[in-house]
């Protein structure tokens, strides 16, 4: 169970991570903003942008006109000046999604010896179809072509945080939903849950349903209720507090899908939250703001992240040790959403800080772990 484990966790990220985010090399300001601009200036113009200079060839390729495109670039570029210690040498390509284009610029960077690729989540199937067997990691929550997906979802926060409150003794859950989960997505919730240890008493996404209405029923049992959707929390929450029908000192659990003006709903006082390291984000996204005049955004952050699981794996294996096998190390990697790894599907787990909503307002509970 997560709070009676963390304890036990080890200080600090193995061998694969070490050091990428306590070493983080801070270029001067001036020259970081002139790089940037430079950077910017080159995407413009639809030239691929150059960073670094290292032997271990690292390319993002990103879709032509696709949201967040400024974004993975920027973030990716950062991540190899803070982290690259001269051994990265980051290409970033805007191409068009399914043309032959693509699919060459992809054939052509594997040839030219890149062995750890970066696709945006519509170019999936072009990166690793010409990755070539190389190490590919996606922008996406969900891998594909034998790539690992480095977005956590709805559903890993959700497990995360009910894992917590099965540490503090809270095992009968129930999930409603403001929207229908796919079969995948239950699926996942279930199996995440039992490995929790939490028994899921239900899944409700039509609350107003007569057969919504027998599931919930059933809250006089539960012990905290999962509120999945961002529009749960202002919808679904005050109709189930609504005439006592969920006492006060039964928990809503949460994930960063929450938007934050619902954190002030007095519904939702005492809920438990599983965010991303709110720490580890705040250290990447000043140096972010300082080098690109603007807030981190999750992409650039996600971005950051995908280059620095190719930092760490060349500071501890070399330029010869960016292979598929190496991204499912169990250690883990550290970058700016905290520490996170790769499961034997390619989806990642990440570690989240657990928040308790007090007056509207996220207080940390439970920092994310340091490792795994």
């Amino acid at each position: 169970m997560r709070l009676l484990s963390r304890c036990h966790r080890i200080a600090g990220v193995c061998s694969l991570a070490l050091g990428v985010l306590a070493g983080c090399q801070s270029a001067s300001t001036p020259d970081v903003l002139d790089s940037a601009a430079q950077e910017s200036s080159a995407a413009a113009s639809g030239t691929p942008v150059s960073v670094g200079a290292g032997s271990a060839k690292v390319a993002l390729f990103t879709e032509r006109g696709g949201a967040g495109g400024g974004d993975y670039r920027d973030g990716a570029a950062l991540a190899v000046k803070e982290l690259g210690a001269g051994t990265l040498a980051l290409t970033v390509q805007d191409v068009a999604a399914g043309s032959a284009d693509a699919a060459g610029q992809v054939q052509k960077a594997a040839a030219e010896g890149t062995k750890f690729f970066i696709g945006a989540p519509s170019l999936a199937k072009t990166v690793a179809a010409g990755a070539g067997g190389s190490a590919l990691v996606l922008l996406s929550s969900e891998p594909a072509g034998g790539g690992v997906s480095i977005i956590s979802d709805e559903i890993d926060g959700l497990i995360e945080v009910a894992a917590y409150a099965v540490g503090s003794g809270r095992t009968q859950i129930m999930a409603v939903a403001a929207h229908p989960l796919s079969d995948a997505q239950a699926q996942r919730l279930r199996s995440g849950m039992k490995k929790a240890g939490a028994t899921l008493v239900d899944i409700v996404s039509d609350p107003a349903s007569p057969a919504g209405k027998k599931s919930l029923a059933k809250l006089g049992d539960v012990q905290a209720v999962l509120l999945i959707g961002a529009d749960a929390p202002k919808v679904i929450g005050p109709i189930l507090r609504q005439g006592g029908v969920l006492p006060a000192n039964v928990p809503f659990l949460g994930t960063g899908a929450w938007p934050a003006d619902s954190y002030s709903e007095p519904a939702l006082e005492g809920s438990l939250l599983a965010l991303v390291d709110q720490n580890a984000l705040k250290r990447i996204s000043t140096r972010f703001q300082a080098a690109y005049g603007r807030p981190l955004s999750i992409e650039a952050a996600y971005a950051f992240d995908a280059v620095a699981v190719a930092a760490g794996i060349v500071r501890a294996k070399g330029d010869q040790g960016l292979t598929p096998e190496a991204l499912h190390a169990a250690s883990g990697f550290a970058g700016a959403t905290g520490v996170f790894r790769f499961d034997a599907n390619g989806r990642a787990e990440r570690r989240f800080a657990i928040y308790r909503l007090t007056r509207g307002k996220p207080s940390l509970l439970d920092a994310a772990p340091s490792g795994f």
